[in-house]
């Protein structure tokens, strides 16, 4: 049997909820209206769930696999399911980038994915409802 947390929510929900972007001040939810405006600049196709560090990691390890290395700071060795063979501290350049939100509760979150194609956002999103915590944990 496998274990699965995942929810597909929108920016909206994560703003409403008191322990994710609700739980700030209104100067910090600014920055992080800034700040993610700028991510959807670069990579303008968004989805977001609401899921555990071993489903992030899980659906983090599908995304490389499906559209290479993700844009930006590379955190592969941290990940329970690593798809960079790289070890220390180095950088990509891809077509998708994942941005943890805040941790609601024990290992468990808001992470967005963005995509530069709509048909990498549509995939994943097809791919989503297979989100699970994987083999380490008896999927």
């Amino acid at each position: 049997m496998s274990h699965r947390t995942v929810e597909l929510v929108d920016f909206a929900t994560y703003l409403a909820d008191p322990y994710g972007g609700g739980s700030g001040d209104s100067s910090a939810r600014d920055t992080e209206h800034k700040e993610r405006k700028a991510r959807l600049a670069a990579f303008p196709n968004a989805v977001m769930l609401k899921l555990s560090y071993p489903e992030l990691d899980f659906a983090n390890r599908w995304c490389w696999q499906q559209f290479g290395p993700a844009d930006g700071e590379c955190l592969q060795s941290q990940s329970n399911y690593p798809a960079c063979p790289i070890q220390g501290a180095h950088s990509h350049t891809g077509t998708w980038i994942s941005y943890w939100l805040a941790k609601i509760d024990y290992d468990f979150g808001y992470n967005e994915w963005y995509f530069a194609a709509n048909d990498d956002a549509a995939r994943f999103l097809t791919f989503a409802p297979q989100i699970n915590w994987g083999e380490k944990f008896g999927a």
